[in-house]
């Protein structure tokens, strides 16, 4: 059967290769065959004295010095090339064929049963030698081994020896089977030359493909920061003052109409998040920091955190209790797990879920999520780690999630040097597996944090800087709210203006301001100017790479848009050391 790909190639481009194979044997077969023609010389010279074998070994000698000077030349011009002259080669192996059959003509016909018998020998055996060297070619094949062999089974018939006839008719036979073995050998290396074509062609593709995707890939990520950016500006204005409005007097009528507003504004939040996470794992922006933790604390955490959810859900949420040490990032872990229980509270609608630890030999944690979902089929497995792959969404549901959640939780995995393994059957439920490495080392549990309603910021003198006057006034809204004494500008120098007699204890400052300056810029211009150093949070909508990794090189905290009230007073809270 022909391969379906060699049709892209031409049939130049087999003939060259099986030529290159021919040349590469041709060299090292003819001059063995010399070494034995010099043998067959000396005991024919032995046996009839005549000098003409002589005159044929030098003439035999020269042909083969010219042939070696000839291919040898022609290797260093072409280098690792392919022969590109099918003629020359097979007029080389077809002239010393023919000079060796002149041998037979002067000495088979007369010769002795012994100078017969040798002669026999030496050219059925080079006729058998030649299937190994000229085989991948056929013509040269052909060249070398047919001359020869018809003049033998010529001489043969001429000689008076009836039993040299039955010899001849026998060297004939032989002839044949050769050119069958030849032709075989032929098929089989042409057809080796076709799959090795076939397979630069798929490397070729593949490579190809390969750059395609890391194009498209950078493309993606180009789109998400510049889309992204362009949609974070106005949310974080409007997250800001949505907010401070519920800090307000409000009716139940205003309260209903509240919640559905911070509804949307924590949708639209997620989604871009999820976003922003992509950005940074293709940007290797998140990188692991591994340290002892108990498995049992973070557990708790989390179903503190997402039980109240399950449970508004009529579902049951069931933790099984461990007193096992893991040595990995916690606050990846946490993230994976808290995809994953999110994930199966919105795909579960009876029944419940149970968070597990198991131990697996050698040393290593199996962190399990199971649920009594809905149930993923064995064909769609390999599809829920796709962006924006929901299964049980075709309504694009925001509330179902925006089908980032899995792929995020998988990339954040392989930051671990883990994979989340899943098991599913349809109707049944499902359950996801990651497996982080176990401890025995000493753990160092962390301080609980005071609760962030607790933070207080009165008198605290807080300068902001943005370019957007509505995301200025609403950060400076929040910030009055929060009985801050702050100060408000729209670029790097008028910051500066505002520090005469002003001195602020942190800076909030947007990383693209106006002038082509950043945020960094800006921070490192006011230190200077006041001599301090003081605290700073960058707040900034970009997400792509190179961005990321400029923003967190920066000696400040880094907070992207669109941020909750909660998320700026954490950070607030950081730097003041409250």
């Amino acid at each position: 059967m022909n391969s379906p790909f060699v049709n892209s190639h031409t049939e130049d481009d087999l003939i060259r290769r099986q030529l290159a194979l021919t040349q590469r044997n041709y060299l090292p077969g003819m001059w063995t065959f010399s070494l034995i023609c010099g043998l067959v010389t000396v005991l024919i010279y032995q046996q009839t004295q005549r000098i003409e074998i002589v005159y044929w070994l030098i003439v035999m000698t020269f042909i083969s010095v010219i042939n070696t000077l000839i291919v040898t030349r022609q290797n260093q011009l072409l280098g690792h090339q392919e022969p590109h002259n099918s003629k020359l080669i097979l007029t080389l192996i077809f002239i010393h064929c023919v000079t060796f059959s002149s041998m037979l003509f002067l000495f088979i016909p007369t010769g002795s049963p012994l100078i017969v018998m040798a002669l026999t020998i030496v050219t059925a055996g080079m006729a058998a030698g030649s299937v190994a060297f000229s085989s991948p070619y056929l013509p040269a094949f052909v060249a070398s081994s047919y001359p020869s062999m018809l003049a033998l089974c010529v001489t043969l018939w001429m000689h008076d020896n009836t039993d040299y006839h039955w010899l001849a008719l026998v060297s004939a036979l032989m002839l044949v089977g050769l050119s069958w073995f030849a032709y075989v050998m032929s098929r089989t290396v042409r057809r080796s030359i076709q799959i090795s074509l076939q397979n630069k062609s798929l490397v070729k593709e593949l490579r190809s493909a390969l750059v395609q995707t890391d194009e498209a890939n950078r493309a993606k990520s180009v789109f998400l920061a510049s889309a992204s950016h362009d949609l974070r500006q106005p949310l974080h204005a409007l997250g800001l003052l949505t907010e401070t409005m519920g800090g307000t007097k409000l009716d139940s009528h205003q309260v209903e109409i509240h919640e559905h507003m911070m509804s949307a504004v924590d949708s639209t939040r997620g989604m871009l998040d999820a976003l922003l996470n992509i950005s940074k794992l293709d940007a290797g922006a998140i990188l692991a920091e591994p340290k002892p933790f108990f498995v049992q604390a973070l557990m708790s955490k989390l179903e503190a955190e997402l039980a109240p959810t399950a449970d508004e859900n009529n579902l049951i949420y069931r933790t099984r209790e461990t007193i096992a040490a893991a040595h990995s990032d916690p606050f990846i872990v946490e993230l994976i797990l808290r995809n994953l229980i999110a994930n199966a509270i919105r795909y579960t609608s009876k029944g419940g879920l149970l968070i597990a630890c198991r131990r697996r030999k050698p040393n290593l944690l199996v962190l399990e999520v199971w649920d009594t979902g809905i149930g993923i089929s064995e064909t769609q497995i390999a599809d829920i780690f796709s962006e924006f792959k929901q299964l049980d969404n075709p309504e694009r549901d925001s509330r179902k999630g925006f089908g980032l959640g899995l792929s995020i939780a998988q990339g954040l995995a392989k930051t671990i040097d883990s994979e989340i393994q899943v098991s599913s059957r349809q109707g049944v439920g499902s359950v996801f597996r990651l497996t982080i490495p176990m401890t025995k080392a000493e753990v160092i549990e962390d301080l609980p944090a005071s609760h962030i309603a607790d933070a207080n910021f009165s008198g605290k003198k807080v300068l902001v800087v943005d370019d957007d006057p509505q995301i200025l006034a609403s950060m400076l809204s929040v910030l009055k709210s929060w009985q801050c004494e702050c100060r408000g500008s729209e670029s790097a120098k008028e910051a500066l203006a505002q520090l005469d007699g002003f001195t602020p204890d942190i800076l909030l400052v947007d990383y693209r301001l106006r002038e082509n300056k950043t945020g960094r810029e800006a921070i490192e211009s006011i230190r200077a100017f006041t001599n301090k150093h003081i605290p700073a949070i960058i707040i900034t909508g970009d997400t792509g790479s190179d961005r990321i990794i400029e923003s967190q090189s920066a000696d400040a905290l880094l907070l992207h848009k669109p941020a909750s009230t909660r998320q700026l007073q954490r950070m607030m809270r950081s730097l003041l050391g409250d």
